[in-house]
């Protein structure tokens, strides 16, 4: 038996899959979840190549050992519908994969925000790698997409200018965000966060796309700006959007259908003008079968905090 690869059979909503993938450590090789869009009827239409998406989760320390697998159900189906393959590894230290925190390097009062970065984009780099070769997975289109502490592991990515990575999509991203549950916005070691940033900056030539909103509890709109200025004026580049409050916690942007309306317009116009166009849904495909809806579909504004939040402590 392999020891990386599907593990049992696909399930009726999206085509959902658990997979296993290698990481940075073999020890512990990553749990993860892969939805795909179905597969039109007839031999030219099926198993087609179609661009990948890596979805990286955020981080809780208090929840970490205990989270579920990361699913985030509605922006997986924004991508899934427009025609990509969604992987969503767990990367180690956290739930299924277990192991140690290898991207929590120093403290609260001496963190290092841009090795932690580094250390978990070497689990999203073997992801991206392995998926790459997949039969019905397109080389070298891959859009890296991360929440919070998984956004900012993808722009860590970035700066490795990965072949396969066309894109990186950071939403809500950064390090160190309320610590040890202190008050909204407070970060550790922020200014290091920022020079963090302009390192990455620096060697990044894969386009970005930031996504934040007014009421982010984790990281506030300015220092949002302040970190994609530092970015930019590194060499990298970036497109920053800062919207409105969204609900209760702007950083839950993700977490739910209303989201669509408010980053879907900007993910469509980043993707279409600075890379390919996303492959749209065919014509010919049969539809998309969303299966359950979650229950947070009735109170899509809800105010409960994300458990894909950032980290309590670095």
């Amino acid at each position: 038996m392999p020891l990386y690869g599907p593990f049992g059979p696909e399930g009726p909503r999206l085509r959902e899959q658990f997979w296993i993938l290698p990481s940075a450590d073999h020890d512990y090789p990553l749990r993860a979840t892969v939805f795909r869009p179905a597969d039109a009827p007839g031999a030219a239409g099926e198993h087609a190549r179609r661009p990948l998406v890596v979805i990286n989760h955020g981080t809780s320390d208090a929840t970490r050992l205990a989270v579920a697998m990361p699913i985030y159900y509605w922006l997986s189906r924004w991508f899934v519908e427009r025609g990509y393959v969604v992987v969503l590894p767990q990367r180690r230290g956290h739930g299924a994969t277990g192991g140690p925190m290898a991207e929590s390097i120093g403290s609260c009062v001496d963190p290092d925000h841009y090795r932690s970065g580094l250390a978990a984009a070497d689990d999203i780099e073997g992801t991206v790698n392995y998926m790459s070769t997949q039969p019905f997975v397109a080389p070298g289109e891959t859009v890296v997409v991360g929440i919070s502490s998984g956004g900012w592991a993808s722009l860590a990515l970035a700066s490795r200018n990965p072949g396969n990575v066309r894109a990186v999509i950071n939403i809500a991203g950064g390090r160190g965000g309320r610590p040890f549950g202190m008050r909204t916005g407070a970060v550790c070691g922020e200014d290091r966060l920022v020079e963090a940033a302009r390192t990455f900056g620096h060697t990044a030539r894969v386009p970005t796309l930031w996504l934040y909103a007014g009421n982010d509890s984790y990281f506030r709109p300015d220092l949002a700006r302040t970190m994609a200025s530092a970015w930019q004026a590194a060499g990298g580049q970036v497109d920053l959007h800062v919207f409105p409050a969204y609900g209760a916690d702007g950083h839950n942007l993700a977490d739910d259908r209303a989201g669509w309306d408010v980053w879907g317009d900007a993910v469509d116009g980043f993707l279409a003008e600075r890379h390919k166009a996303p492959i749209a849904a065919l014509d010919s495909a049969p539809p998309v079968d969303p299966g359950p809806e979650p229950a947070a579909t009735a109170a899509p504004l809800a105010a409960a905090v994300s458990s894909d939040g950032d980290m309590q402590a670095p």
